[in-house]
C-alpha cells in the first residue's frame, strides 16, 4: 500500500501536473474557461475579496468548500494539494531557521483583513497562488517579476517551507480554521519522547512531542518516520500550542490592525478614480476604484491574451496600480477575442458586447506622421478595424498649394483597440492610445 508520506508526495505531484495543465490551457482559443479553478479554491482570497467589495462573489464558492473541510482535517490543502507546497518540497533541504517567528504569518492575516475592511487588498503580495500563477505568467511573457526572485531566495537562504511557516496568510486562515478540528495526530503511550518527530517535521509543528494544529500540514512524515509506530491519527483535539493563547500574541496582532489603520487614511487619499487613471485597462473593466479593490494581478488576463498586449503595470501608473493589467498596444493590440473576463476570477473584468467596448482613443501626432509630412503611408486606416481613421487635409486646398493631408482620428468610432499603433511604421509611434474616453462598468 505504501506509506501516507509516498501517497502524499503522490497527490502533491498529481495536482501540480494539473495546476500546470490548466496554466498551459489558459490560451486563446480558451477550450475550457474553469482554468482559474485552483485561484478559486482560495478562502484567503475569498474573504479578502468579500470584505473590500462588500459582495460575495459565486465563483468563490470552491474556496468555501475548503474552508468547510479544513475545519474538520485540518490543513491538508497546504501538504497535498497546494502547488507552492509542493515546489517548496521539491527545493533542497536547508537548516530550518527563524521557527520561532511562525506566528508572523497570523499578523500578516489580520494586517490584510483589516485593509480589505477599508476597500483595500494586497492579495498581490500575500496569496501564494495568486503569487504562483502571476509568477509562471510572467515567465511565459519573458519578463522574470521581482516578487518571484525574493521569494525564491527567500526560501532558499530561510529554510525549507519558509513561506508557508512564517509568511504565508493563507496557511495562517487555515491553521486559524484548524484550530479546534476533532482528528488529529497524537502520540500514543507508546512515544519515549525521542525527538525524531520534531527534527523531521517540515513545518516545526510538533515540540516535545506535541502537535500544533494549527502548524501541521499533514505531511505524515512523522507517522511513517517514528521508530515505535506511536504517532496516529486520533479523534478529538491535540494537546499543544495552537498560536493565539499569551497577551503577547493579541498585543502584537493589535499592533498589525493598527498599522492598517493607519495605513488606511493614507491609502485612501490616493485612491484612483476612471478619470484619473493614465493605463489602459482590458474589455470590461470595473470603474478604477471598484476594479483596484477586486483585482487580485493573478496575470490570468495576461495569459490568455492573443496578442500578449496586456502585461502588467510596473511603473507606468500609481503605486495602487502595481501589477494590474493593462493593454500595451505597440506591444498588441486588442483583438476583441473577449477571453480575458472568461478567466478573470474575481469579476474584475465582466462581459462586455465587443460593439460597445471603447478602451480610450488614439490620436495622431501630426509632426511625426509620415503621411502628414507627405510621405505615403496610412497604415493605421488600413488596419482599423472600426474604420475609425479619417484622411483630411489641412492649412491648403491640396499639396501643390502648401496644404497637407493626413488621417485624424474620428473619436466617435475608435474604441482603442490599438491596432493603429501597433502596425504605426514610425518609431516612437505618431499614433497612439490614451484611456481617454474609455467606457467602465
Amino acid at each position: 500500500m505504501g506509506s501516507l508520506s509516498t501517497w502524499r508526495r503522490m497527490s502533491q505531484i498529481l495536482f501540480l501536473v494539473l495546476f500546470v495543465i490548466l496554466f498551459y490551457y489558459t490560451h486563446y482559443p480558451l477550450d475550457f474557461v474553469h482554468t482559474n479553478l485552483f485561484v478559486r479554491t482560495s478562502p484567503l482570497l475569498l474573504i479578502i475579496n468579500s470584505l473590500s467589495t462588500r459582495t460575495i462573489l459565486i465563483g468563490l464558492i470552491p474556496a468555501v468548500f475548503l474552508l468547510l473541510s479544513t475545519v474538520v482535517l485540518g490543513r491538508f490543502f497546504c501538504g497535498w494539494i497546494c502547488p507552492v507546497g509542493t515546489v517548496s518540497d521539491l527545493l533542497p533541504k536547508t537548516k530550518k531557521r527563524l521557527s520561532s517567528f511562525y506566528r508572523f504569518k497570523y499578523y500578516f492575516l489580520v494586517f490584510s483583513v483589516v485593509l480589505a475592511v477599508f476597500g483595500f487588498q494586497i492579495l498581490v503580495v500575500s496569496d501564494p497562488l495568486v503569487i504562483f500563477t502571476r509568477s509562471l505568467t510572467f515567465i511565459t511573457q519573458k519578463t522574470v517579476p521581482v516578487m518571484l526572485i525574493l521569494i525564491v531566495i527567500l526560501v532558499l537562504a530561510l529554510g525549507e517551507r519558509f513561506w508557508c511557516r512564517i509568511v504565508c496568510p493563507l496557511g495562517a486562515l487555515l491553521g486559524a480554521a484548524s484550530r479546534f478540528k476533532p482528528i488529529g495526530i497524537r502520540a500514543g503511550e507508546s512515544c519515549t519522547e525521542c525527538g525524531l518527530c520534531g527534527r523531521v517535521c517540515p513545518m516545526n509543528a510538533i515540540q516535545d512531542c506535541r502537535v500544533k494544529n494549527t502548524e501541521c500540514t499533514l505531511c505524515m512524515l512523522c507517522v511513517d518516520r517514528c521508530p515505535r509506530g506511536a504517532l496516529a491519527f486520533t479523534v478529538g483535539r491535540t494537546q499543544g500550542e495552537v498560536g493565539f493563547e499569551s497577551r503577547r500574541t493579541f498585543l502584537k496582532a493589535g499592533v498589525a490592525a493598527g498599522a492598517a489603520l493607519a495605513l488606511s487614511p493614507l491609502l485612501t487619499g490616493r485612491r484612483v478614480t476612471s478619470a484619473g487613471s493614465t493605463v489602459i485597462r482590458p474589455p470590461g473593466a470595473l470603474k478604477e476604484e471598484d476594479f483596484l479593490s477586486v483585482c487580485v494581478r493573478c496575470g490570468e488576463c495576461m495569459r490568455v491574451c492573443p496578442s500578449q498586449g496586456l502585461r502588467p503595470v510596473l511603473f507606468e501608473g500609481s503605486l495602487s496600480d502595481f501589477y494590474t493589467p493593462h493593454l500595451v498596444p505597440r506591444i498588441g493590440e486588442c483583438q476583441l477575442c473577449m477571453l480575458c473576463w472568461q478567466v478573470c476570477p474575481t469579476g474584475a473584468l465582466v462581459e462586455v458586447d465587443p460593439a460597445e467596448m471603447k478602451l480610450g482613443t488614439a490620436t495622431v501626432n501630426r509632426n511625426t506622421c509620415l503621411e502628414w509630412r507627405n510621405e505615403p503611408c496610412l497604415v493605421c486606416q488600413e488596419v482599423c478595424p472600426y474604420q475609425a481613421v479619417d484622411v483630411i487635409e489641412s492649412g491648403g486646398r491640396g499639396r501643390s498649394d502648401g496644404g497637407r493631408r493626413g488621417p485624424t482620428v474620428n473619436r466617435s468610432l475608435c474604441a482603442g483597440c490599438g491596432a493603429c499603433e501597433r502596425h504605426c511604421p514610425t518609431e516612437p509611434t505618431s499614433i497612439s492610445v490614451s484611456p481617454e474616453g474609455e467606457k467602465r462598468y
